[in-house]
């Protein structure tokens, strides 16, 4: 079960999940662009798709979206949160409504599925839990505060819910990845260069050069570690985070 697998991180893991054999249940807003990807998850690899509209900001939704997910598939082994976008800017010009809006998809979006979907797993006694955070979680950028407040958050969730349910066979972990050629990547490049009247080139590469490998990830190369950890592989892995940002955070 992936939630914000209509783009991003969310589509390239359903991708890989497929190509392993997993049956795949899509949630996110956009019904269209997650039906484009159910069709090439069947066409590619002959995979059982559920695409579920929802908005994970609203707690029925949420519930909506474990039920159906349910009544197709009987069971849920494995959740992958990647729905939420922060916009970012000056500190001092951003607004409530920004920083209300962040931490209610990505930090409370993740809780409300985790909650819904962790009993399932506690009557199996199996689950695999990732949460797709970010890097800006342990090395915040001034520019993506709401971004990184949010990641803070989310990474002491994982930790936390990860100790909680290790000794039922389940594990959270999560991915930290670095700027990634996405959507969201692209949108937010978009804004900051609106904002500061530069170019996008010349935004991206105020990131891109404190990068020691020099550019941005691939969504496939995040994906690969996602599907990691969603494995049997990933057993003694307990509310840890794995870092992919192409060597941008210096902390040991």
């Amino acid at each position: 079960m992936i939630t914000g697998g209509s783009r991003g991180l969310g589509a390239a893991s359903a991708k890989l999940l497929a190509a392993e054999g997993a049956k795949i249940a899509l949630a996110a807003r956009s019904a269209g662009d997650m039906a484009k990807i159910a069709e090439h998850l069947h066409a590619a690899h002959d995979t059982e798709t559920l695409v579920v509209p929802c908005d994970l900001t609203q707690s029925e939704s949420t519930e909506k979206v474990v039920d159906e997910v349910l009544k197709a598939f009987g069971t849920i082994d494995v959740l992958i949160n990647s729905a939420g976008a922060s916009q970012g800017g000056l500190f001092w010009e951003i607004s409530d409504k920004v920083w209300a809006e962040s931490f209610e998809l990505k930090v409370m979006g993740a809780i409300r599925m985790m909650r819904a979907v962790i009993p399932v797993m506690l009557k199996n006694k199996y689950g695999r839990i990732v949460n797709i955070v970010g890097n800006t979680g342990q090395q915040p950028s001034p520019r993506l505060l709401p971004g990184s407040a949010a990641n803070a958050a989310l990474l002491a969730i994982t930790r936390g819910v990860g100790e909680e349910l290790a000794a039922h066979n389940i594990v959270a972990n999560a991915v930290n990845p670095g700027p990634t050629r996405t959507e969201r990547w692209v949108t937010l490049m978009n804004r900051l260069s609106q904002s500061s009247g530069r170019s996008v080139a010349e935004v991206e590469s105020d990131y891109t050069r404190q990068i020691p490998l020099g550019r941005l990830a691939e969504p496939d190369h995040i994906a690969g570690l996602i599907v990691f950890l969603a494995s049997d592989r990933a057993a003694n892995m307990v509310g840890t985070s794995i870092t992919a940002d192409g060597g941008w955070n210096r902390g040991i």
